[in-house]
């Protein structure tokens, strides 16, 4: 026992007996589910023997009816005697009885004290006489007697098989002579029998108050319900009075009922719990002794380690920097070697991490960028001073929200998808953003990246930085791009870009009309020739104005080049077209320019066009509002022309 190896070996070898113990009890206690399935198979056994038995029982009753028929005569006035005769058949029924095919009573024995009803609407009346077989009623309450019965039915038919009427002997549920009562058949000492129609209705149970009621719902007792559908088998599940136990099903088919054998479980696991109780009783007693013989080994075993544990918890807290044990057990020996080498490599480890993070930090803190770390859930744990600069408020310290709330309400749906994708999926985020500083709104591009170790997410790591300066940049140079300088409509580019887009939804979006306005001005070379260019651009920026302010807000006025106009109406007929650029003739005609003393007026000869179907994009489009333009200057200036594919309408004005 001089080895840890072997004190142990003893605490397992002890630990094993323990363990069989255990594992025998456990067989044991499994021997339940043993005990179940022959239960199981002892009910299935009793419930073929009564569904088989009942089976005999209607064959007899059905053979001697059928052994009758042929001698009864409905007309016959010794038919009660005749019935009276019936000694056997009246062993086997409780009342024999005779009706014609209007189901009125003809004879019965024992006679009916009132006459007899009339069954002519009961259903198994309109069974038998519609099939004309034998037949079981369900369950039903004489009309006169009052008693719960059932009927079995012989069809009496003539030589032609038409109906004449029936012959029943009927058998109540509360005779303990009847075959169908089985409340005698007992399973050990709370098992039963219960006998139902396919229909739902109780025939036979211990309980006789359960007799001519339906079976609970399906959802109570599934395994029944398959019964009553046809199906044979057995399993566990609720009784009738509601407590578990197991079951067997048979179907008597020659009547259509469905024999049900119950055991409770108590009754099917009392065995098995007796010996369970035994058999803990006897582990107790077991365990109680071994305790106090495990506990002193255990202790003497575990000495050693104590002492060890002692030294580590002393070197966790600095007091000392190795172990040094005074022990013979080499294990612990090597342990402790094991232990003052991986030590000095957490030693090495922890003082290069911490160089690390001191560069860290300073790259961090020095970097004109703002860059924050985040964990898993997306709480951030460190913001860099760029940063703290770029928000104005202090985001470590604030919740997630405060930084949402002042992102620009258009842009927030979009940033949030994209922070709620990288968080849940990995996904790199990259989004640009107006973001509310203060009273200042500043355009902020964010990258954030998820960081890795191998297969292990660690947390992500972000960059922001304040793009303002580069986005308005960005955002003059587009609008200088498509604008002309000197009138601040779109130029030649611009209106290019924006007939391309209107062709497309055209395409998209059939019903809705494109038309184009295509004008040069009349008489314009003489203003710049008589008061120069200045005058010649004022006169531009001022048709430019009454252009843009003579269509809506989603047409495009454009200034092609020189004195050359174009404007595109989206969604807008030919003929609101035409009125359009009627309006601006009459608008441009009354313009007067005055500068130096002279007055200038100027006209303007407009062509008007829409997209026709075969239009593959807008060349056509702008060709034919250039030539109905061409025409217009051609039948004397300041007027409108019109033409949509070969038809053509001229506006014309005074020249």
């Amino acid at each position: 026992m001089s080895t840890l190896r072997s004190r142990l070996l003893l605490g397992v070898s002890l630990g094993w007996l323990v363990l069989v113990a255990a594992l025998l009890a456990y067989s044991h206690l499994s021997g339940g589910a043993l005990a179940q399935r022959e239960n199981l198979t002892h009910l299935e056994y009793e419930a073929q023997l009564i569904a088989k038995q009942l089976e005999r029982s209607i064959h007899v009753r059905q053979q001697a009816l059928a052994r009758l028929r042929p001698s009864l005569v409905l007309n016959d006035s010794e038919l009660f005697t005749q019935l009276q005769r019936q000694e056997g058949l009246l062993a086997l029924f409780d009342r024999l009885m005779v009706f014609d095919a209007q189901g009125e009573p003809v004879a019965a024995w024992p006679p009916f004290e009132h006459g007899g009803p009339n069954i002519a609407t009961r259903d198994y009346f309109k069974h038998v006489r519609g099939f004309r077989r034998p037949h079981v009623s369900e369950p039903y309450v004489g009309g006169e007697t009052g008693i719960q019965q059932v009927m079995v039915i012989e069809p009496l038919l003539d030589d032609e098989g038409r109906f004449l009427g029936i012959l029943g002997g009927n058998a109540s549920l509360h005779d303990g002579a009847s075959f169908l009562n089985l409340r005698s058949q007992r399973i050990g000492e709370d098992g039963h029998v219960v006998l139902a129609t396919a229909q739902g209705q109780i025939i036979s149970h211990p309980d006789p108050s359960y007799l001519m009621q339906a079976v609970p719902a399906a959802d109570r007792l599934p395994l029944l319900d398959r019964a009553l559908y046809g199906w044979e088998g057995s399993g566990t599940g609720e009784q009738l009075d509601g407590k578990p136990g197991l079951m067997a099903f048979r179907q008597v088919w020659s009547a259509n009922w469905v024999v049900g054998v119950f055991l409770p479980v108590s009754q099917a696991q009392a065995p098995i719990q007796r010996y369970a109780t035994q058999l803990r009783w006897v582990g107790l007693a077991t365990v109680a002794l071994m305790l106090p013989l495990l506990w002193w080994l255990l202790g003497l075993g575990l000495a050693p380690l104590h002492r060890l544990e002692r030294q580590i918890e002393r070197v966790g807290r600095g007091d000392a920097r190795r172990l040094k044990l005074h022990t013979t057990m080499r294990e612990l020996h090597q342990v402790a070697e094991a232990f003052n080498r991986l030590e000095d490599q957490r030693r090495d480890a922890l003082a290069s991490r911490e160089a690390r993070e001191a560069f860290l930090q300073a790259v961090l803190a020095s970097s004109p960028v703002g860059m924050f770390l985040a964990d898993m859930k997306g709480r951030i744990n460190y913001v860099n001073p760029a940063l703290e600069a770029i928000s104005g408020f202090n985001v470590a310290a604030s919740r997630t929200s405060e930084w949402v709330r002042r992102v620009h309400p258009d842009d927030r749906p979009a940033f949030i998808e994209q922070w709620r994708s990288t968080l849940e999926e990995g996904a790199d985020h990259h989004l640009q953003y107006r973001f509310q500083r203060d009273e200042e709104q500043l355009w902020l591009e964010a990258q954030v990246s998820r960081v890795e170790l191998g297969d292990t997410a660690l947390g992500f790591v972000g960059m922001i930085q304040d793009i303002t300066e580069r986005h308005e940049r960005e955002t003059r140079q587009l609008w200088e791009a498509e604008h002309d300088p000197l009138t601040g409509c779109l130029n030649r580019r611009g209106f290019e870009n924006r007939l391309e887009e209107a062709c497309t939804l055209q395409r998209r979006v059939s019903d809705q009309i494109l038309s184009l306005i295509m004008m040069d001005l009349d008489h314009f070379k003489p203003v710049n020739d008589t008061a120069g260019h200045a005058a010649g651009d004022e006169l531009l920026r001022r048709i430019g104005r009454l252009l843009q302010e003579a269509v809506r807000q989603q047409d495009a006025v454009a200034r092609l080049g020189g004195d050359e106009f174009a404007v595109l109406l989206p969604a807008c007929p030919i003929e609101r077209a035409s009125d359009i650029a009627e309006r601006i003739r009459q608008g441009i005609e009354a313009l007067e320019f005055q500068t130096d003393g002279h007055v200038f007026r100027v006209t303007a000869s407009i062509g008007v066009s829409s997209m026709d179907e075969e239009d593959r994009d807008g060349g056509p489009l702008v060709k034919r509002a250039d030539r109905a333009s061409y025409r217009a200057k051609h039948k004397g200036r300041n007027r409108v022309v019109v033409q949509a594919g070969l038809s053509e309408v001229v506006e014309a004005g005074r020249d």
